[in-house]
């Protein structure tokens, strides 16, 4: 891979990743105002952004968009490595913060950015 391609997919990851994180907080409060939520809920959260910003990836680079995808998704990995290496005090949120949020991270956004054209050609 060209190291030109790699920058492009990691300049437009970064902001991806922040955005799949500071989504599922976001979602997570606003869901915790209408019902009681648990240390399970936030999962469910991180997988529907991590989704969604890789479609939108997709839906934004036709060509590139599986890269940068990925990227997103190690990007948000990333975040939630730094805060599982460094919790604060009295957070409960293990699934999320731990191997199978970050994997589910990378998969789902990698997920989206891999199914958007099928969707597509399945409409046709």
């Amino acid at each position: 891979m060209k190291i030109r391609a790699l920058l492009s997919h990691m300049v437009v990851g970064i902001p991806g990743g922040c955005l799949i994180f500071m989504g599922m907080l976001t979602f997570n409060a606003l869901l915790g105002r209408l019902v009681p939520t648990g240390r399970w809920t936030m999962l469910p959260l991180l997988c529907l952004t991590a989704l969604t910003v890789g479609l939108m990836a997709r839906w934004m680079r036709p060509y590139h968009g599986l890269g940068t995808a990925l990227a997103a998704g190690l990007v948000a990995a990333a975040i939630l490595l730094t805060l599982r290496l460094q919790p604060a005090p009295g957070s409960d949120a293990g699934p999320v913060f731990g191997p199978v949020g970050m994997l589910a991270a990378v998969g789902f956004s990698a997920l989206g950015g891999w199914v958007f054209p099928r969707l597509r050609k399945s409409k046709r």
